[in-house]
């Protein structure tokens, strides 16, 4: 009878106990199989071509696939003073008739000022631009317990500021545009060479006119230009990087960008994303006043990524593209770092991945 006795309390200290485990770990024993843990017991990253169970991406970790994004401040260029600028006007007049705008890289910083602030005497059918949104109108748009509101008010105030205050006056002829940007590319500069090459591409797209799809059956990539967008991505310069990458991410006929040991055909848009986190490694202005974080804080509350991985992870893509974007960025840093580009490569005769629909994005301007 005694031995029976202390079996039960024996058992019954054992279930007490199992119990108590089972509480403290509940969401464990209950969570189905291919679900992410909590956040605080995710592992710091996954390997970058690991098979993902649709909830594992929230394991990926953006400052694990760009550490250099996260741990490195911004290259002092100056383009990226350009692009964090928010009056072009004190830096035109630096730049203008001075040696450092008499430069590649001034010339290419002068074309992209006037091209958004000046007025193109020559140039038909564009009205002027105005980016200067009523502060009190969008302000009025946010509900009063949007637990965002002051950082969506912050990032407002960051982004919609009219950068070209002051330059009301200035105007200049769609040839001396031109003539800047030929100037950049011709002196070398990486990023005017690119965006010479992408305007290149879409003059003979709209010339080519609107079929039903879009001009893609008769433009494509030829051999030189698939090797001019390896080097200019090979030169280290972030922009280029980026419209190399939107080059490269638009369906062009007859051109097939695969990626990988198995040829794989790339996602566009996971793709142009990927290139945007390369830019970050090196040197691009990746941090949270980023313009692309900004906006998403101010007009979709998206306000909790600190820089722009965070902000493309974790808001601009979907569990999918984010496993791609690992792998793609994987590949092209080993491309761009080794020389050896024989995992992106091009093929030829494939049917047009978009046929019949539109293009992801229509061209830069002119």
């Amino acid at each position: 009878m005694k031995n029976r006795f202390t079996l039960a309390i024996v058992g019954l200290a054992a279930l007490a106990a199992g119990s108590w485990w089972y509480l403290r770990d509940g969401d464990a024993a209950i969570r189905p199989a291919g679900l992410a843990k909590p956040a605080a017991q995710a592992p710091e990253s996954l390997p970058a071509r690991a098979a993902l169970a649709a909830a594992s991406v929230l394991n990926i970790n953006p400052r694990a696939v760009a550490p250099v994004a996260a741990a490195t401040a911004p290259r002092r260029t100056l383009f990226n003073e350009f692009l964090r600028a928010k009056s072009y006007r004190a830096l035109y007049d630096r730049l203008r008739n001075s040696p450092e705008g008499q430069t590649p890289e001034g010339w290419y910083v002068e074309y992209q000022i006037l091209r958004r602030c000046a007025t193109v005497a020559d140039r038909v059918g564009r009205a002027p631009r105005n980016n200067d949104p009523k502060r009190d109108d969008f302000i009025n748009s946010i509900p009063l317990n949007d637990p965002q509101r002051d950082k969506r008010i912050d990032a407002f105030d960051a982004v919609s500021g009219n950068r070209c205050a002051g330059m009301e006056g200035v105007t200049v002829k769609q040839a001396d545009l031109d003539k800047m940007l030929a100037d950049a590319a011709a002196g070398g500069d990486a990023k005017a060479q690119a965006l010479s090459l992408e305007q290149q591409l879409w003059s003979e797209r709209r010339a080519a006119g609107p079929d039903t799809r879009w001009g893609r059956d008769t433009v494509s990539l030829d051999d030189n230009q698939v090797s001019a967008l390896r080097q200019l991505a090979a030169s280290g310069d972030p922009e280029a990087m980026i419209i190399a990458g939107r080059i490269l991410s638009t369906p062009w006929h007859d051109t097939q960008v695969q990626l990988g040991p198995g040829n794989d055909p790339i996602e566009p848009r996971a793709f142009n994303q990927a290139w945007q986190l390369l830019a970050c490694d090196y040197g691009y202005p990746c941090d949270a006043s980023n313009p692309r974080v900004e906006s998403g804080c101010a007009y979709q509350g998206h306000c909790n990524a600190q820089s722009l991985p965070d902000y493309i992870f974790y808001y601009g893509a979907s569990p999918n593209d984010s496993q791609l974007m690992s792998q793609y960025h994987d590949i092209l840093h080993n491309a761009i770092e080794t020389g050896n580009w024989s995992q992106v490569t091009i093929a030829r005769g494939m049917p047009d991945s978009n046929a019949g629909g539109r293009p992801m994005w229509r061209g830069p301007g002119g």
